[in-house]
């Protein structure tokens, strides 16, 4: 929680820019302690923030909040942009990542847009090896195939401020643009351009 509440937006909110209308309605999925939603709220755009921790939640202001899993939330309405930040996309259960994407879809606007950013395989091969996050954050990145599949692979990544230290271990799958595409294509939506150099941010958009 301590290294999350201080984890600065970095480009992101510059990478994303030129797909927002002014004045978006923009629901931020997996929002956590605000670190996209408050660069977007103070930017004039109307921000519906969900995580399932309500604690991340609480460190959220100038923003509606909710309180849901991803795959479970149903609200009765729909957004010009919906932000599937932090590499959600990528994880490994297929059934997830289709309740996910069934999410998106349900709420994006017929005309709106999903912004996902997503772990790809250029990541896999350029992301070992020590960083700087912002806010005096330094991180040191492993990544190693996962024996469990062809497209998985196994990240630590340590985190450090000063003399506090954090690591998280987990499994992500890779998505090329074939990969995603075909995920998306089954929650009636459609790859339809990058928004970074690297493929890491895409825009998809709702099939018609």
């Amino acid at each position: 929680m301590e290294l999350w509440a201080v984890l600065p937006p970095g480009d992101i909110p510059a990478i994303i820019e030129p797909a927002l209308p002014p004045n978006a309605r923009i629901l931020d999925l997996g929002a956590g302690a605000g670190r996209l939603t408050h660069p977007l709220a103070a930017a004039g755009h109307h921000v519906t923030a969900v995580d399932e921790s309500a604690e991340m939640l609480s460190h959220i202001h100038q923003a509606e909040t909710i309180c849901s899993t991803i795959e479970s939330l149903r609200l009765d309405r729909q957004f010009d942009v919906v932000l599937l930040a932090s590499h959600l996309v990528n994880v490994p259960d297929t059934a997830k990542r289709n309740g996910i994407l069934a999410t998106c879809r349900h709420h994006v606007a017929e005309d709106g847009v999903v912004l996902i950013q997503r772990f790809t395989h250029r990541w896999a091969q350029e992301a070992g090896g020590p960083g700087h996050l912002g806010a005096g954050i330094e991180t040191e990145t492993t990544v190693e195939p996962n024996s469990a599949g062809r497209d998985l692979v196994s990240v630590v990544a340590r985190y450090s401020i000063g003399d506090q230290h954090w690591e998280q271990e987990y499994v992500t799958c890779l998505l090329d643009d074939s990969a995603l595409s075909t995920d998306l294509n089954r929650a009636r939506l459609q790859l339809d351009r990058w928004l970074s150099e690297d493929g890491r941010w895409v825009v998809a958009k709702p099939e018609h």
